[in-house]
């Protein structure tokens, strides 16, 4: 009978990765060899956000029909239970990321762009004033807004949350019961990562236009979700519901995109100042060292329900 349960254990790490990653990697090719207009559309259409992100829930329902598993969903949207782990999710890793974002403008301050240019040609027609003058207090100031706001955007927490289904709700306890807890968390990070092969090659986060592109970039993406991976699989370990992993998702996904703004992007997006760059992510990087200690003994308590 323990054979046969991890059998069907395997069974459906397999599927789950053959549907999600197989639709990564084959949308990736048909747009990459379909000439003009053919590979331009399939290009957008994995990059739009109910497409990517959508895919890992749909792959989880999928898996889950097909292979009759029954097991709990490890979702509970009533996250107000635990308040203590809500705020940890909403601020603490935003705030890492802040952080990140400040030592990256310590180490390169000729980056800082006091005129806001980025500011202004992103966000002029939706009323972003185009004469700015910026300073350090204003700049942290701006910082600090967006971080409480980061921690509040509800919605942004609802769209991340058809990735952490997948990865966090149902693809780590599968393999929690394969490997040790720390293995399972880097391994599914790993392939988190290489799941966004396909976007960085096209350009996400880092451009084209950066030494090693596009490998380097797909690397880092990798270590970025190492990084992330972690405190999402923590959260979701801690409280058997990746609703936390969502909230955390969701609010490193607003203010992980906002140190840019004040960048003259003088340096390459390798570095930062956002955290899919090196400093960028540094803070980040040494929490999720300090939780990944944490997880030695940890375990998914219902993992004998599957």
């Amino acid at each position: 009978m323990i054979a046969k349960h991890k059998r069907m254990d395997t069974k459906r790490i397999v599927i789950y990765l053959a549907i999600v990653l197989g639709f990564y990697f084959f949308t990736w090719l048909l747009a990459v060899i379909l000439p003009g207009e053919s590979g331009t559309s399939i290009k957008a259409f994995l990059r739009s956000t109910p497409v990517f992100m959508g895919t890992p829930a749909l792959a989880t329902a999928i898996t889950r029909k097909i292979t009759n598993d029954k097991s709990p969903w490890n979702i509970d949207i009533k996250v107000w239970r635990n308040w203590r782990m809500l705020l940890f999710s909403a601020v603490i890793p935003a705030t890492a990321i802040f952080l990140g974002a400040v030592i990256f403008y310590l180490v390169f301050p000729n980056d800082l762009d006091f005129s806001g240019t980025y500011i202004t040609q992103n966000y002029a027609k939706f009323g972003a004033p185009t004469d700015i003058s910026l300073s350090v207090g204003s700049m942290l100031l701006m910082g600090l807004i967006i971080l409480i706001i980061s921690a509040v955007a509800i919605p942004i927490w609802f769209i991340a949350l058809g990735e952490d289904i997948g990865w966090q709700g149902y693809l780590l306890p599968l393999l929690c019961k394969k490997l040790p807890v720390q293995g399972a968390v880097l391994l599914n990070g790993t392939l988190w990562g290489m799941g966004h092969a396909p976007l960085i090659y096209f350009g996400l986060n880092y451009g084209t236009d950066y030494a090693g592109a596009p490998f380097a970039g797909i690397f880092m993406m990798v270590l970025v979700c190492i990084v992330l991976g972690i405190w999402l699989s923590y959260v979701t370990l801690k409280t058997e519901n990746c609703m936390y992993a969502a909230i955390i998702h969701g609010s490193v996904d607003v203010i992980g995109e906002t140190a840019i703004f004040v960048s003259l992007s003088t340096q390459s997006p390798l570095f930062g100042p956002n955290p899919t760059g090196v400093i960028g992510m540094s803070v980040l990087f040494l929490g999720a060292v300090a939780l990944f200690m944490r997880m030695k003994n940890m375990s998914f308590i219902k993992l004998n329900d599957r």
